[in-house]
This record gives structure tokens, sequence and C-alpha cells, in this order.
């Protein structure tokens, strides 16, 4: 296979490409805010001027209590805490911080005989632990591998956040790419019979304002509304002969019509973007009491979107005029709606349609 021929065959998703204000780059130590807590003032000084002296910005407390009330309006990017200060405890004020914040980074001055203590605080979330006093370097490294996890996982979060938004602006856009290129069809298939032109565009308006009737979520409705304009694309496979006849057709004829709802399926199927929709497209002519097509599914075996774009189809073809007869008058129309509550249209579509009728388009 040529190059050409390989980057035609590529998804757009192939080369998704982080933003270069996503480049992970390692934070300057400056960036980073640490609260230091000991009751011990003379070692919280000395940890306190151990961490300056790298850069770090470093706020000092004697207390958990002092240290815990000013976390909860600025919390800190690195908490360091001495384990035993009596009264709130550094594992107490850890868990404290950590509820107020979960990316707190937390390291532990523990004394001598706390390992276990420390050990356990590890798989409750503590960053790292250090046995008092600390050698400068150890507190020091300490302290950067915390800061710089942290910086990671943001970084991986925020990245992730992208990627996902950025997948779905790519999903919608194809999503749209192929629904207005399927529309186009549609309204060219529309195109072939005067009878016909707008009627997708018009099954679609009035599915959609059914389903808003019904309360479906914003989701839904698009569901609906996509189905409701590509629900004949199936007719694509249908002679222009059988279509425009005025006569009667045959019961052979009529088989090849009803096929157009497998032949909708088969064109959408590949684009599982669209997902439910496809389903409604192959429902829209099922009938409430079994007596419809292509599978005669009865009842609630047809999905809400199906009947909706159902009812909306036979809506709008009762007020068009075909080959073989004229268009009925809208109160004549409501007539024979009405006449098929609960046979061909459930109750509750029905009564919907009343209420979200929106004219011919």
């Amino acid at each position: 296979m040529s190059e050409a021929s390989a980057k035609d065959l590529t998804s757009p998703f192939d080369e998704l490409i982080e933003p270069t204000d996503f480049r992970f780059e390692l934070p300057d130590s400056s960036e980073g805010l640490v609260f230091v807590v000991d009751n011990d003032r003379t070692s919280g000084t000395l940890n306190a001027g151990i961490l300056k002296g790298v850069g770090y910005n470093v706020r000092q407390f004697a207390t958990p209590q002092e240290a815990l009330a000013e976390l909860e309006k600025t919390p800190p990017t690195i908490l360091v805490t001495d384990f035993a200060m009596g009264g709130m405890s550094g594992l107490d004020l850890a868990q404290a911080a950590q509820e107020h914040d979960p990316d707190i980074a937390v390291i532990l001055l523990t004394g001598s005989g706390d390992e276990a203590t420390a050990q356990a605080a590890l798989r409750m979330g503590v960053s790292d632990y250090i046995k008092k006093p600390p050698e400068p370097d150890s507190l020091k490294r300490s302290v950067q591998r915390a800061f710089h996890r942290r910086a990671a996982d943001e970084h991986h979060r925020a990245l992730v956040v992208w990627m996902k938004e950025e997948l779905e602006r790519r999903a919608k856009a194809i999503r749209e790419v192929t629904v207005s290129t399927l529309a186009s069809l549609a309204n060219a298939l529309d195109a072939r019979s005067p009878h016909f032109q707008g009627h997708s565009k018009a099954v679609a308006i009035q599915a959609a304002a059914i389903a808003h009737v019904l309360d479906a979520d914003d989701a839904e409705v698009e569901a609906v509304r996509i189905a409701g304009l590509l629900h004949d694309v199936g007719m694509m496979a249908i002679p222009d002969a059988l279509v425009h006849k005025p006569q009667s057709l045959t019961p052979e004829e009529i088989t090849v019509i009803r096929s157009h709802c497998d032949r909708g399926v088969e064109i959408l199927e590949p684009m599982k973007h669209l997902g439910r929709s496809i389903r409604y497209v192959h429902e829209h002519h099922e009938r409430w009491d079994g007596s419809g097509y292509p599978s005669g599914k009865k009842g609630e075996e047809i999905s809400l979107g199906g009947q909706i774009v159902g009812i909306s189809e036979a809506w709008v073809a009762i007020l068009e005029s075909r080959a073989y007869r004229t268009a009925a008058s809208r109160d004549e129309g409501l007539r024979i709606i009405e006449s098929k509550r609960g046979i061909w249209f459930s109750p509750e579509v029905t009564d919907a349609l009343r209420q979200a009728d929106v004219g011919m388009i």
C-alpha cells in the first residue's frame, strides 16, 4: 500500500496529539506552598528553613489546629507535619487536610517506635514518612518527590480531561458530518417526488417536539431528531417506479417497499456513533398492536424513540399528498390518528402528538 493510500485510511482519532501547553515540565519549587507543622518550634523552624533554602514558599505552624484553620482558607501543596503533637496527631491533621483537599501531599515526621503507624499511614494516602530529626537532604528529597508526583498527577488528570473533551469533539464532528451527508441523501430522496419534498425534515422536527413533550433529555431528543431525519434512508434501495406508482401495489411490491427499514439499518449500522437512532429508524413502522413491520413488534417491545418517529412519520404523511391520494386536512388527520390510539400508537405517544403538533414545515 502506498503512503498516500495509508494516510487515506487513517482515523481522525489516530493522531490525537496533545497541545503544546500540555507538555509536562517539572515545576519550579517556588510554585509550591509547604506547611510545616511542629509543636517543637526549634525543630519546626529548622525544617522550614531547609525548605525555604531550596525555594519553597513555606508557612510554619506550632499546632495542628492553627494549620487546619489556615489550610481551609489556603490549601498547601505539601503538608510536612510531626506525628506526635498531643491533642491532635499529625495523622489526624493529615486526614482532615486530605478530606478538605485530596491532592495535598503529606509527609509525616515520626519519632522512634512510630514506624508501624507511619507505614500504616502510607496505606492511607500519606506520601512519605521520615524519622526525626530529618537529615536536610532526606527532607528535601522527600518534599521534592511529593511535589513532583503531585504535579505529574495534576498534569495527568488535566490531560485525561483534555483527551476526553477532544475525543468527544471529534466524535461530534464526525457525527455531524455523517448526519449532514445522510440528510443530504434523504433530501435527495425527498426530491424524487413533489409529494415528498421536505418530508424528512418535517418528520425530524415533529419527532423532536414529541420527545420534548415526553420530557426526554437533550441526548434523547437529538437521537429522535436524527432518526426522524434519516428514517427513510433505506428508500435509496427502492426503485423509483415503486415509489411513484399510482396504482395499488402487488404483495411482492409491498414486500420490497417494506424492506426499506432493513435497508436503512444496513446503511446506518457501520456508523456506530449514531447509537440508538439506528434502532428508531428500524422500528418506525412497527405498530403498538403488532401489525407493523419489519419485525411485528408490539407494545413495549417497540422503543419509545421508535414509537415517536413512527407516529411523526404517519402524521406528516397524512398531511401530505401522494400519487394515489390527496392530503388530509388537519382535523381529518387528527381523527385518523385518534382512531389508531392504542392500536397503531400507544396512548401516551398519541396524546403527546396532540400537544406537540408543529404543523407542516
